[in-house]
């Protein structure tokens, strides 16, 4: 995909949203999507991320859905 902003080539990759205990709060990371060619428990757990910056209001304002293509592009500041 091209950015919408700059028309550079974006890398493909996937957001995973994840808690931890009890707590009601949603971790989420980035993955390449070439992390997911090697199938498998162990090759999941050494999947590398990048971080992404939790908000303060629980929010991340610059995301944006069309209609007609049914697609979200999100902006998340990353770690």
């Amino acid at each position: 995909m091209n950015c919408p902003y700059c028309n550079n080539e974006m890398e493909n990759g996937r957001i995973m949203a994840y808690s931890t205990g009890d707590m009601p709060v949603a971790f989420l990371s980035w993955f390449a999507e070439k992390e997911f060619e090697n199938k498998g428990i162990i090759a999941s757990l050494k999947r590398k991320s990048i971080a992404i910056k939790d908000t303060k209001d629980g929010y991340y304002k610059d995301s944006y859905h069309c209609r007609q293509c049914k697609i979200a592009i999100a902006e998340f500041p990353t770690k």
